[in-house]
């Protein structure tokens, strides 16, 4: 289908907003839009992407022909100068996009077939003229050859890109569509962030350090039964923290039934994975369980402070 065709396909499906979408790249293609100039995919990716397109369906929307033929101008003179895209491939878009606004009768189709769609990117050999010889391009005079002609490809090409592994579907033009392996690579690095996400949260709500912040939220919310449960699952990893914790709340019986045994536990494990406060913790409370009733080295309250510990530590030891 030529490319005037299926661009006016594409408005009539979607509207004249689709010129801003990338939407627009996918049904053009699946029209088989750019088999006889592979180049203009290249040049309507741009007009979308840089936001030529949203220009022109400003322009349409509110039926400004007079705008919309102006755009059209500047199109023809931006493309080749900012985009360095060859007259003749600027011309052919601007005339498609005119013609199926109805702001222009006729297109006036580019001078060569060819993948490469910048001025110079083409050997005397490329250069396959479509017109007859009277007819020439109305933008410019004869064309410049490049000063080289381009790596030979030796891979297929399809549609003007390079294919790799490839699966057939059916387009919305009725006629057979390929897609690139670039969608699918797309699809699998989109697919493998994904993953990487989960594992990374997964990796950090089984964190001991997160699992025992946790825990000290939820106390403070006095959701002492789930506080407990992450204070544990802390705990099993080692945590220093998370022990110390439990064993105040098992020494005062915040949260939990009063249990100087298991405070004790609790203590202990603490200190021998070196945390001198859990030792000055399980050495006040041994002591006093070791002599309940003289009141002299009553066990330290949970909330003491490094000096209590230390004075505690010197008078009781």
């Amino acid at each position: 289908m030529k490319l005037e065709e299926a661009l006016g396909k594409a408005l009539r499906e979607f509207g004249i907003s689709v010129l801003k979408e990338k939407r627009l790249i996918f049904t053009l293609s699946d029209c088989r839009a750019f088999d006889e100039y592979p180049a203009m995919k290249k040049v309507f990716e741009t007009i979308v992407t840089a936001g030529y397109g949203k220009e022109i369906y400003t322009r349409a929307s509110q039926g400004n022909d007079s705008e919309c033929r102006l755009y059209a101008d500047y199109l023809r003179k931006a493309l080749p100068q900012t985009w360095h895209f060859r007259r003749d491939l600027s011309d052919y878009a601007a005339d498609c996009i005119s013609f199926v606004l109805g702001i222009q009768n006729s297109v006036t189709e580019p001078s060569y077939r060819g993948f490469d769609p910048a001025e110079n990117g083409h050997s005397p050999e490329q250069k396959a003229p479509l017109h007859d010889s009277g007819s020439e391009d109305r933008n410019s005079g004869p064309r410049k050859a490049g000063t080289g002609a381009p790596e030979q490809r030796s891979f297929q090409t399809v549609n003007g890109n390079d294919a790799g592994p490839e699966s057939t579907v059916q387009g919305s033009c009725g006629v057979p569509s390929v897609r690139k392996s670039s969608w699918f690579r797309w699809a699998v690095s989109i697919i493998a962030s994904a993953a990487a996400v989960t594992v990374i949260v997964l990796l950090v709500l089984n964190c001991s350090a997160f699992q025992y912040y946790r825990g000290e939220q939820l106390c403070s919310e006095q959701r002492y039964g789930a506080a407990l449960k992450q204070f544990m699952k802390a705990a099993d990893k080692g945590n220093t923290d998370a022990l110390l914790k439990l064993g105040r709340m098992y020494e005062s019986g915040t949260g939990v039934t009063q249990n100087l045994e298991k405070a004790l536990k609790f203590y202990e494990r603490a200190n021998r994975l070196g945390s001198a406060d859990a030792k000055m913790r399980y050495d006040s409370l041994r002591k006093y369980m070791e002599a309940p009733s003289s009141g002299v080295c009553a066990p330290l309250p949970p909330d003491a402070s490094n000096e209590e510990m230390m004075a505690w530590n010197s008078m009781c030891l």
